[in-house]
């Protein structure tokens, strides 16, 4: 009767271990999504405001932005 609990126990282990390795990996690639997102997001910004050399219009361009998008996905 042991080897049929110990033969789950080995199964279940397994799976467990598949998940883990699975979610491992998505973790890695939304993390690696987030940083190409952000830095893109900065590069726009930075080209916008910096390139141009208009501050007070940068200011302004963040703010309006800042609330576009919080308008669009909440805060966060």
């Amino acid at each position: 009767m042991d080897k049929p609990f110990s033969h789950k126990n080995n199964i279940a282990s397994e799976i467990i271990q598949l998940i883990e390795q699975s979610r491992q990996r998505v973790a890695v690639s939304v993390n690696a999504e987030l940083s190409m997102l952000y830095w893109q997001i900065g590069k726009r910004i930075r080209t916008e405001i910096l390139n141009n050399e208009r501050a007070e219009y940068g200011k302004q361009i963040v703010s309006i932005l800042s609330g576009q998008l919080t308008e669009e996905y909440g805060k966060g």
